[in-house]
């Protein structure tokens, strides 16, 4: 029995919504039950350090062990994958859904279009 694969182009506000969906008020919760969905960053450290999503990760596309990385995740887990444009995480989400993954959701045009809709980033 083959579970079913969910991989998703998501807008801004698609996103938005899916993060209050499957984070809800948890989100904010550290535990391993609260968190539904990983919000993955895959641009580089300085890239993440200018404004990145609340709640995200930081899985550097360019570094040498970003595969091994990816490699080290849970397949059960829902991904929200965004770089600046949508390109790197375009590509992470073929990488990703091709390894097994079975919930991914990409922000189309990346963080540029998340911002420029009027949606918060944090930086630092």
């Amino acid at each position: 029995m083959s579970e079913k694969l969910i991989v998703k182009q998501l807008s801004p506000l698609e996103c938005r919504d899916l993060v209050e969906r499957l984070s809800g008020p948890s989100f904010r919760d550290n535990s391993a039950d609260a968190k539904c969905l990983v919000i993955m960053d895959v641009r580089t450290p300085l890239e993440y350090g200018l404004g990145h999503l609340n709640g995200s990760i930081n899985l550097d596309f360019r570094s040498p062990s970003f595969r091994d990385e990816i490699a080290r995740l849970d397949r059960d887990k829902a991904y929200l994958l965004y770089c600046r444009t949508g390109n790197r995480s375009g590509r992470v989400l073929q990488l990703m859904s091709s390894s097994g993954f079975r919930e991914l959701y990409n922000l189309t045009k990346g963080i540029e279009q998340w911002q420029r809709e009027g949606y918060e980033v944090v930086s630092g």
